[in-house]
């Protein structure tokens, strides 16, 4: 159980997104170290706390479970989930999710029946602490390694999806590690106290210094709530010594050296960066109400446990996003508001235990002495607080890592509280054979969705490099373990109509999208409609995304474009004038002003500007025309001078996805067409020098 919690971080500490490219001889490493296979990390740790739960069911013959107060709405927490999923129709997604529960379940039984004031707590914490020390060093060394690169402003990750991830992690197990120092100096005899708090004293200061080089001012003000909850506690139940207090002000000194001399935190702690950031809290913000929105007007089940990505846009008043930026709005959003409900009474539940007071030893008691494991619960009750506050800015669970990681919290809690949990007994073959049937059942399951997404990164690897026949085999071997992953199936079909299989591509990609109708899977289905010629069947691909997603751009110039009998007549329909007046509309609205990424420019408000302003200028009312040239010229400017660098620094690195020459074709041939007809209107205007500035950008812009 301990080496399940421990190697959590390393190997699910990232999100699944599909299938993402490994090349075949590196794909141990991927595994291990960068994390690219969320799904089969999941696996592999899933695995351990499977195995730790049979041995522990085969071999107890009186079972501890959690207090019936936190574990009873737990279950009902999990039933509503699938409940949620099978009525939603979720599929995979909300397969995944529930399975991934089930397995916190699992962790949080396991621990609660084998853990006691012993040698079980020190393995499971030790093991925790030491791997959130290593996973600090790593991230240390990642910013040290870029740093040196001359990226002195790099956000760390480790091996977490993103920085934010990395820092709701870190908030759970840097004030666990401070119950332990404190515990270790309290306890331990000499030397062994010693080496031990010297240890722990620089395990604390690596997993603070990630947490600073994260640059997540919410993950820093969380683990801050987290260190008073801890002090507070300690100093009511006196448990603060003097040099317990020296240690941590030493820490603190170097971990503010560490933000003061790091690139990220410091710009993070500007007038400056604070003013930039307000488009970030202003995103943020509006995706909670968005999000909200999506739960008043699912309040029951929700759209469907897992089904957050793809129905979400309908609510959503910004740009996109994968996850609500809060776990708490999003599992209601997904799940229904009963689910937050039971996870509201759950959290109380498990607080009414593990908060509870107790007696310290009586030191004047014949020896042994009892150990006084105080410092540990108040340790573990402070990091439960920090998971709790980053969960409310952030969707942390979504990340196994995270989740396993506080299940492990919530399980020692209960596991070292005075009555946190009760006994019963259970016959041989009642827990033997139950047992099996979980193992087996939840094993044989997580494995399909890990041995898929093995294949299927290869496969993806082969498609990048044009192996299509090598992909098409391995995205099979994928589909034969998951078969119902929509995202193979959707590469499936894609690779076999590159292939000639026409009818066997149609045949996956419909299934693909009955299984996930996200807007992305109905606008690629459509795309391939449109390439055979079947424009209806193209058309209604295009509105069923538009139905799911208002404010998708792509669609809705496909949509202009299938309105637009013929191409070359710059006079739109009037349908196809509306849907580019629709782009422009959503450009000055909020969706198109906040974004996550701000950085990356939306080409297609550069588009529509174009197509109209070609409209007004063959209708003769150049004013208007003007206008839309001038907007058109700002959106491509703007775009060619932050959006395509990082582009071309992404195919450097490998990241074909992010760079698309026929794209960057396409934008570029826009961009010089802006410049064209505009120098040619302000030529007729008697503006020769803007027209002479226009003709010479066109100019280097053509040559370059």
């Amino acid at each position: 159980m301990g080496a399940g919690v421990a190697l959590a971080p390393w190997l699910s500490g990232s999100v699944y997104v599909g299938a993402r490219p490994v090349v075949p001889e590196d794909t141990l490493s991927a595994l291990l170290w960068n994390a690219d296979m969320p799904l089969m990390g999941a696996f592999v740790v899933s695995v351990l706390i499977l195995v730790g739960f049979f041995i522990t069911a085969w071999q107890t013959p009186m079972w501890r479970f959690p207090v019936g107060r936190f574990l009873l709405p737990l279950v009902l927490l999990i039933v509503w989930l699938g409940l949620s999923a099978a009525v939603k129709q979720s599929g995979w997604a909300g397969q995944l999710r529930v399975a991934q529960w089930l397995v916190g379940l699992i962790a949080i039984l396991t621990i609660t029946a084998v853990v006691r004031r012993g040698t079980g707590a020190w393995l499971v914490l030790g093991l925790t602490v030491g791997s959130a020390s290593l996973v600090g060093l790593r991230a240390c060394s990642e910013y040290l390694t870029n740093a040196v690169a001359g990226i002195t402003n790099w956000r760390v990750f480790a091996s977490f999806f993103n920085p934010n991830l990395l820092a709701g992690y870190l908030a759970m197990t840097a004030p666990l590690t401070l119950g332990l120092l404190l515990m270790v100096g309290r306890e331990l005899p000499e030397p062994r106290r010693r080496w031990y708090a010297a240890l722990l004293t620089v395990g604390l200061w690596l997993q603070l210094s990630a947490l600073a080089l994260t640059a997540s001012r919410l993950g820093l003000l969380s683990f801050a709530g987290a260190a008073v909850v801890f002090l507070v506690i300690a100093g009511r139940w006196r448990l603060l010594t003097r040099d317990f207090l020296m240690r941590l002000a030493i820490v603190g000194i170097l971990w503010l050296g560490v933000i003061w001399l790091s690139t990220p935190a410091t710009q993070r702690l500007t007038p400056q960066a604070a003013a930039q950031d307000v488009h970030s809290g202003t995103f943020r913000i509006e995706t909670w109400k968005g999000t909200l929105r999506a739960a008043l007007a699912n309040p029951i089940v929700g759209v469907g446990t897992g089904a957050f990505e793809w129905s979400y846009p309908r609510y959503a008043l910004v740009g996109y996003t994968r996850a609500a930026h809060s776990t708490y709005l999003e599992l209601a959003a997904e799940s229904g508001i009963p689910a937050l409900l039971l996870l509201i009474a759950l959290a109380v539940g498990w607080l009414s235990r593990a908060a509870q007071p107790e007696l310290p030893p009586d030191p004047n008691r014949p020896a042994p002495r009892t150990m006084d494991w105080r410092p540990i619960r108040v340790g573990v009750l402070a990091g439960v607080v920090g998971a709790a506050l980053h969960n409310a800015v952030d969707s942390d669970l979504q990340a196994f890592a995270n989740l396993i990681t506080l299940c492990a919290l919530l399980g020692l809690g209960l596991a070292l509280a005075p009555d946190g949990v009760y006994t019963m007994p259970i016959r041989p073959l009642e827990r033997r054979g139950i047992a099996l049937a979980i193992t087996m059942l939840l094993g044989t399951l997580l494995s399909t969705f890990g041995l898929g997404e093995w294949y299927a990164n290869q496969g993806r690897y082969e498609t990048l490099v044009s192996h299509v026949p090598q992909a098409a085999e391995l995205y099979s071997l994928a589909r034969r373990f998951d078969p119902n992953n929509p995202d193979y199936l959707m590469d499936s079909g894609e690779l076999y109509y590159a292939l000639g299989r026409r009818e066997t591509a149609f045949e996956l990609m419909q299934r693909a999208v009955r299984l996930k109708p996200a807007p992305r899977n109905l606008y690629r289905l459509g795309l391939y409609y449109e390439r055979e010629g079947a424009l209806q069947r193209a058309r209604a691909q295009f509105q069923a995304a538009l139905e799911r997603d208002p404010n998708s751009l792509p669609v809705l110039i496909k949509l202009a474009q299938l309105a637009q009998p013929n191409p070359d007549d710059p006079r739109l329909t009037d349908e196809a004038r509306a849907y580019y007046e629709r782009i422009v509309a959503i450009q000055n609205s909020p969706y198109g002003r906040i974004r996550a990424i701000p950085e990356i420019v939306e080409t297609a408000f550069g588009f529509a500007h174009l197509a109209l302003a070609r409209h007004y200028r063959a209708l003769g009312n150049l004013q208007q025309a003007q206008t839309h040239y001038e907007q058109a010229l700002i959106v491509f400017r703007n775009y060619r001078e932050v959006t395509y660098p990082f582009h071309l620094a992404s195919r450097a690195l490998g990241l074909q996805g992010l760079y698309n020459p026929a794209r960057e074709r396409q934008i570029l041939s826009a961009h010089l067409q802006v410049l064209q007809d505009l120098a040619s209107l302000y030529e007729a205007q008697g503006r020769s020098q803007d027209a002479t500035a226009l003709r010479r950008e066109y100019a280097e812009l053509s040559a370059s």
